[in-house]
């Protein structure tokens, strides 16, 4: 039996002008051979794409967005101590306070520091007792005539001590320290109630020089 290549081959000749005609049956088989070709088209290459490689940036980023979900997951809040030294650098320092357990011992410092979107307090302390799993500290706040049935107070945020508990944080607040003259603490469920309901743990009077 004929290959294919002698098979085009044949057909090729019987293309060229000649005095002969092939015969019927030769015409047919190149017929079929050609027809053959046709319906068996060569598969083409698929090339597996080359996986892109990611940058140490865009690790590093990734690393960081889950550093933070992380953090406001408990509400703590991590604080870079060059971005609080560009804080204090830029911002206007409104007040500094001590505040003190209910026995008179201090607890924590903050400082109130004005900037071009509010004000921010840069809270800071040592020692606070860890808080059982899913209560959380607040930080607040307080105007004249705050009262449990009848609240007067803005939250400065929620924050969580680590584990020798120091929390150093920067809590942000759309108050005026003015018209909001005491700073108070307090342990919270973490219950998702805005309201407080928890014990005050430490308390201050913010002292602000009068224009």
């Amino acid at each position: 039996m004929a290959t294919d290549d002698e098979l085009l081959g044949d057909l090729a000749a019987a293309l060229t002008p000649e005095d002969r005609t092939p015969p019927p049956d030769r015409i047919a088989a190149l017929r079929a051979a050609a027809a053959r070709r046709a319906s068996s088209p060569v598969e083409p290459t698929t090339l597996s794409p080359r996986p892109r490689a990611r940058s140490r940036r865009f690790l590093a980023v990734a690393a960081v967005a889950a550093a933070v979900a992380a953090g406001f997951a408990v509400g703590t809040v991590v604080v870079d101590d060059d971005a609080s030294e560009d804080l204090l650098a830029d911002g206007v320092v409104e007040f500094e306070a001590t505040l003190v357990d209910p026995d008179g011992a201090p607890g924590a410092t903050a400082t109130g520091i004005r900037t071009g979107i509010g004000r921010t307090v840069q809270l800071r302390t040592d020692d606070l007792p860890i808080l059982p799993t899913g209560e959380l500290y607040e930080l607040w706040f307080v105007g004249p005539g705050d009262a449990p049935r009848e609240p007067n107070r803005i939250s400065a945020g929620t924050f969580h001590p680590d584990e020798q508990g120091r929390s150093h944080v920067d809590l942000t607040a759309a108050v005026d320290p003015a018209l909001y003259r005491e700073l108070s603490i307090t342990a919270e469920p973490g219950d998702g109630n805005p309201a407080p309901t928890g014990p005050e743990v430490l308390r201050a009077t913010i002292a602000i020089d009068e224009p």
